[in-house]
């Protein structure tokens, strides 16, 4: 290990990342656009500015002020039954007396099965995508569904079920930032299940109900209600100027904002790694080339706020842009993963093996493991990745190991706090290393 290795470790400190962790999680869910966002990316500032580094924050249009009053879902044929639910960030009201409407399953809901369903007026359920697989048909407005096409084609509604067992509400993304003009709501596992049995999609028969041969439809009555209005998000720019080449920049990147409950591990974590990695490295020599300190908005409604800071900096010229690491899903898990390739708004992105390599170089000097995989999901580094800049992504929560991302559950405590030292000693290293080049 070099003495730049050396002086990085000894700096580090898990209690500084568990003050930020828990100063985020007080806020509440952190919804673009929100009070509790701003509150967020206000605290980010304040700790930018202690640590003396430039800070400069931009405000990101298009966003809404979103928030959930009421939600409920029930089967009213062929039998009656409560579902346990809770609305999707940015899902749109039913009327006063509520929706009526059918169900539509549509399977894994690739665009085959798309294409031979009848959509209109019709409430959408599919099956969640599966972690660290390809199989997430978004589009160009939502980040983890076929929204705009299924809207056109005349859908009411949309409902998704929890990826996991345990009766626990999990919030997928199907709204872009202006919010949805249908109710789209969650159910758990168990329910979707349920109404899977009612379809013959499953093996079981629910209680009190008869198998027939011929299929019944399954009617569902939604009341959802929601309020939004027009806001606006901040991004946060941290910064550290080169001294020889200070146009070329590197970034680390962490989003601020999250889908639901407290957002401990998506994604304080993260952002407490990007503070601990701006305190440290500000002690270090001033390197050749600019390190920025990104703190985004709005990645839950499809990484808006660094699509923003992409238009705004990044394509005027994307050849000063040396290198990005995104940190997402970094606070527990049973692995540490670099990803691959994965879907941003339904393209198909690429990560840089070269800067992976360059990742696995690091862990392995600092005697770390660390692996590849491909993601369902892209997040704040598709944006960069589009725009033709290096990008890498680290993420650990992406295996059945720790299943409560989008839940209530995702608190303080089941963070790693300990843990996050790992992340921050090779992400310092890693970004140090690019800036001295």
């Amino acid at each position: 290990m070099d003495d730049i290795s050396l002086n990085l470790r000894k700096n580090i400190s898990a209690l500084r990342m568990a003050d930020d962790v828990k100063k985020l999680v007080s806020f509440g869910p952190r919804h673009a656009g929100t009070e509790n966002e701003f509150k967020a990316a206000e605290y980010v500032k304040k700790e930018f500015d202690k640590i003396g580094i430039k800070v400069s924050v931009d405000k990101v249009d298009g966003i809404i002020s979103w928030k959930q009053k009421d939600c409920r879902v029930k089967v009213i044929k062929p039998i009656e039954q409560d579902l346990t639910s809770i609305s999707l960030l940015g899902s749109g009201s039913t009327p006063p007396e509520g929706l009526i409407a059918e169900l539509l399953y549509v399977g894994k809901g690739t665009k085959e099965d798309y294409e031979k369903a009848e959509i209109k007026n019709k409430i959408i359920m599919r099956d969640p995508p599966r972690a660290l697989m390809l199989d997430n048909a978004s589009d160009e407005v939502a980040p983890q569904g076929p929204t705009k096409m299924l809207l056109e084609k005349g859908a009411v509604g949309f409902l998704e079920h929890s990826r996991i067992p345990g009766k626990i509400l999990q919030m997928p993304l199907l709204s872009g930032p202006e919010g949805l003009t249908v109710p789209a709501v969650a159910i758990t596992y168990e329910d979707g299940q349920f109404l899977k049995e009612l379809l013959r999609e499953w093996y079981a028969i629910p209680s009190g109900f008869k198998r027939r041969e011929e299929k019944l439809p399954i009617i569902l009555k939604l009341d959802v209600k929601t309020e939004a209005s027009p806001s606006f998000g901040l991004n946060v720019i941290g910064k550290i100027e080169g001294k020889e080449n200070k146009d070329e920049v590197i970034c680390l990147i962490a989003h601020h904002d999250n889908a639901n409950g407290p957002g401990a591990c998506d994604n304080a974590t993260a952002v407490a790694v990007n503070l601990e990695c701006a305190r440290i490295l500000s002690r270090m020599p001033t390197p050749k080339r600019s390190i920025e300190f990104l703190s985004f908005t709005g990645e839950e409604y499809g990484e808006i706020g660094s699509f923003a800071y992409v238009d705004k900096y990044v394509k005027k010229d994307p050849s000063k842009y040396k290198g990005c690491i995104n940190l997402d899903i970094i606070g527990n898990g049973d692995h540490l993963y670099y990803i691959e390739e994965s879907i941003c708004m339904g393209k198909l992105v690429n990560n840089d093996s070269n800067l992976n390599k360059e990742i696995v170089n690091v862990c392995n000097n600092l005697g770390y493991h660390i692996e590849g995989t491909p993601l369902e999901y892209a997040g704040d580094d598709g944006p960069f990745i589009l725009a033709g800049v290096p990008t890498a992504y680290l993420a650990k929560l992406i295996s059945a190991s720790w299943p409560y991302l989008h839940t209530y559950i995702d608190d303080f405590e089941v963070v790693d706090i300990n843990g996050l030292t790992v992340i921050a000693e090779i992400v310092s290293n890693f970004i140090y290393k690019l800036a001295i080049q």
